[in-house]
């Protein structure tokens, strides 16, 4: 554009766009501002809110344990755990007489079990490749079969067409 006094409208018209823009951002400004405090101010609010309603909930708490506390004595409850011990050794007393064996004599010679254990070990010691104990294995004793010459049981199917009569042809 050329100088002269169409420029100058022109630019004494951007000039006040410009300065409405920033009047507008500072106003804006000012209220994203007035905003916050307000959003600061109700959270505070809030938060002193909960805090009260949290002390009521606390002394009613409190009120109400230091009326069951009475009702409580530390005595009372050491004296319920002593007669509880008393039953529980009772009851193990009862128990250990119940299972006691009548078989088992009391004077059992202790070399006596080592002995019985060793032999069991060593037997143990004799078992096969296949687990088993040496008392459990067939004894070793001579093919009987062999010595007899007995045959050899058949082995296959039988044939089931010998036991169906054969069906005549007639022509």
């Amino acid at each position: 554009m050329r100088p002269g006094p169409a420029q100058e409208a022109i630019k004494a018209r951007a000039m006040r766009v410009l300065k409405q823009k920033r009047m507008y951002e500072g106003q804006r400004d000012m209220l994203y501002n007035q905003t916050f405090n307000l959003d600061q101010v109700a959270f505070a609010s809030e938060g002193i809110k909960d805090a009260q309603q949290t002390m009521t909930a606390l002394k009613s708490a409190n009120k109400e344990l230091k009326g069951m506390m009475k009702t409580v004595k530390i005595q009372d409850i050491d004296n319920l755990q002593d007669e509880m011990m008393d039953l529980m050794d009772v009851s193990h007393e009862i128990q250990e007489t119940l299972g006691r064996s009548y078989n088992v004599p009391d004077d059992i010679d202790e070399d006596e079990l080592m002995g019985e254990l060793d032999a069991l070990e060593a037997d143990m010691g004799m078992e096969d490749e296949a687990g088993v104990p040496s008392y459990l294995q067939p004894d070793k004793e001579p093919d009987l079969d062999a010595e007899l010459n007995l045959p050899t049981a058949p082995s296959g199917h039988a044939s089931a067409q010998h036991d169906r009569p054969q069906a005549s042809i007639r022509g």
